[in-house]
């Protein structure tokens, strides 16, 4: 919850509302898929890196603070590709696909680096008309797509998302211990919570 916070996707609502809201979503699958860890009442959830790129990435598509029922039926179809994608986005931060792109004028300088996640999200009339496949897009292309982008039915520009990636990683990784709820490597008690939560090593920056 202190790295989505940190992130800035809290908003203006309270820690309480904002941790209700990523309750109802674990209750629709996301995360966590059905009949995973997270998802039955008095289990903690245990998020690794895809878990809380998956929540920042769907918590960035809110709408009026809500998340279309239908970008987050797409999310979830799409996770395996979306998964790989996550962990490509680290690993091509500033290499390979991701390399910097500079692009000087007189009077200006435009470095872009790190690769970025088109969705190819449609919406019309208040209706989702087309989503994915989700692609990763180098620095030119996405460039390109931002300088003609003159369609007013696609909602959705590509995301930074391997600065998304970096952030997640660094955020995680001085993520404050728990309070509260049963230690690591113990069994709930009884008295433990459905919303305990741990944060694990899988959370470090994927391997390369």
């Amino acid at each position: 919850m202190s790295v989505l916070a940190e992130l800035g996707l809290q908003g203006d609502v309270s820690r309480a509302t904002f941790n209700e809201y990523i309750k109802s979503l674990r209750k629709l699958g996301l995360p966590f898929a059905f009949g995973r860890a997270g998802t039955g009442s008095g289990r903690r959830a245990t998020y690794s890196y895809e878990h809380i790129m998956e929540l920042a990435l769907a918590l960035s598509l809110r709408v009026y603070n809500s998340l279309p029922d239908a970008v987050l039926l797409e999310l979830i179809r799409h996770r395996p590709k979306l998964t790989r994608i996550y962990r490509e986005a680290y690993r091509q931060r500033s290499a390979g696909r991701g390399r910097v792109l500079r692009i000087r004028r007189k009077d200006c300088a435009i470095r872009l680096r790190g690769v970025f996640l088109d969705l190819q999200i449609k919406y019309s009339g208040g209706r989702l008309m087309k989503f994915g496949p989700p692609r990763i897009l180098e620095p030119p292309q996405a460039l390109e797509i931002f300088a003609n982008s003159d369609d007013p039915a696609r909602a959705f520009l590509p995301i930074k998302i391997s600065a998304l990636a970096e952030r997640v990683v660094a955020l995680s990784l001085r993520a404050p211990t728990m309070r509260h709820g049963p230690q690591m490597g113990r069994a709930p008690s009884s008295e433990g919570h459905a919303d305990d939560v741990s944060l694990i090593g899988s959370a470090e920056p994927p391997a390369s």
